[in-house]
């Protein structure tokens, strides 16, 4: 016998029904099983130093809502406190008393910033989600700080508190930090009155494209300035061209100096002492401050070299053109047999 005209028993029907009501009751549950949350918004917020910002302290999901509580802490070597406003979701319904205060000085590393807000109309309160505060901060420093939301309270009608869950924020602030990795000179022996060349390096440990300007030093004594570019987590090499004309024989220490750039901190490490120069009598290639058979010898074995070549010697590349050749042999000449004290 088909289904059509079939009575169902009454003992399933009442299995039938009573599926449905549990199911129906736990999605009713799993509805109002979500708690109202508390939280900052945007989460994370990144900024530049110096730059104020506004953050939301936002609530969803909440019934009969009627007053609320926050305090917030935060790094105050990062960020300082600037203000603070209600925001919409209390007020557009009727009057409130609201009051908040911060200080930015709290303790030795943490500022503290609280709101309070409370309605001033009888009956039920507020559903829905919505925007209680606004916090305002100006970013000091490169660095990221926690924005935890601490002693939050939630107060219904009947003044009494509504369980909720929290959501912290933070804050990045891009820094501007960058260092002198390496000065090297691309040679240890020069004649005087020529010229040799110096590569100095700077590293970009910030969040920014920063432009720099860098100085190299013998001695103490200006070379030359050079400015520059470097990208956020990248290097930059500048090569310098030392003229030692005016500069007396002797050894130089070198180091590079990258000066400070906007907004920059750190600089312990903006300064490098990175090798020595030698500048003698042109031709003197082994610091024994007389050209002689042996500086003829060391050019020779260089002889015909180039940068990348097995026997490559820049201080063979007296007038450093990147070969040594016939011309550097000439200077050699020109000065055999002089010597220096």
């Amino acid at each position: 016998m088909g289904m059509v005209g079939r009575r169902i028993p009454v003992y399933a029907l009442f299995v039938i029904l009573s599926v449905f009501l549990i199911s129906a009751n736990r999605i009713m549950i799993s509805k109002a099983a979500t708690p109202p949350v508390m939280y900052v918004d945007p989460a994370v917020k990144v900024a530049t130093i110096d730059e104020i910002f506004a953050l939301d302290i936002d609530v969803a999901n909440v019934s009969d809502l009627c007053s609320w509580q926050v305090y917030i802490y935060y790094l105050n070597d990062v960020l300082e406190a600037n203000g603070y406003d209600e925001g919409p979701f209390l007020y557009s319904h009727g009057p409130t008393l609201f009051d908040g205060s911060f200080n930015n000085n709290y303790n030795s590393s943490h500022g503290e910033l609280w709101m309070y807000c409370l309605r001033t109309w009888s009956g039920a309160g507020v559903d829905g989600s919505g925007v209680l505060g606004t916090v305002t901060f100006k970013a000091k420093s490169g660095g990221s700080s926690p924005l935890p939301l601490e002693q939050t309270i939630l107060g219904n009608s009947s003044a009494q508190r509504i369980t909720h869950t929290t959501m912290n924020g933070a804050v990045n602030v891009g820094s501007h930090d960058i260092g002198v990795v390496s000065v090297l000179p691309l040679k240890t022996i020069v004649g005087q009155g020529f010229k040799m060349r110096i590569n100095g390096t700077v590293a970009n440990y910030g969040g920014y494209t920063e432009a720099f300007n860098m100085t190299i030093f013998a001695n103490g004594t200006t070379v030359k300035t050079l400015s520059g570019t470097v990208t956020n987590g990248s290097t930059t090499t500048l090569t310098f061209a030392w003229n030692t004309t005016g500069f007396v024989k002797g050894n130089y220490s070198i180091n590079g100096t990258a000066a400070q750039v906007l907004y920059e901190t750190n600089i312990t490490d903006n300064t490098l002492l990175d090798g020595s120069v030698y500048v003698t009598i042109p031709g003197n290639l082994n610091t024994d401050k007389v050209v002689d058979i042996y500086d003829a010898i060391t050019l020779a074995s260089g002889y015909g070299s180039a940068p990348g070549r097995s026997n490559w010697n820049p201080n063979a590349d007296i007038n450093d053109d990147e070969i040594v050749d016939i011309y550097d042999a000439i200077v050699l000449a020109g000065h055999y047999g002089e010597s220096m004290p």
